[in-house]
């Protein structure tokens, strides 16, 4: 009996810490993504407003 109570709180305590670690991972990938498409809009943001300085020369040459 005693073996098997100890492999019992074994077992449950890697399973929590599988659990934990898997929620750690979980939100570093969702957080990095987050991050990655933020970035993406950033930039966006950027070459729309270089294109429209680019417009507005482009009227007053002509």
């Amino acid at each position: 009996m005693g073996i098997i109570n100890r492999t019992r709180t074994y077992l449950g305590s890697l399973v929590t810490i599988a659990g934990g670690v898997g929620a750690v991972l979980v939100g570093a990938y969702i957080f990095s993504r987050i991050k990655e498409r933020q970035e993406k809009e950033t930039r966006l943001e950027r070459i729309e407003q270089i294109l429209q300085k680019l417009a507005e020369e482009q009227k007053k040459k002509e």
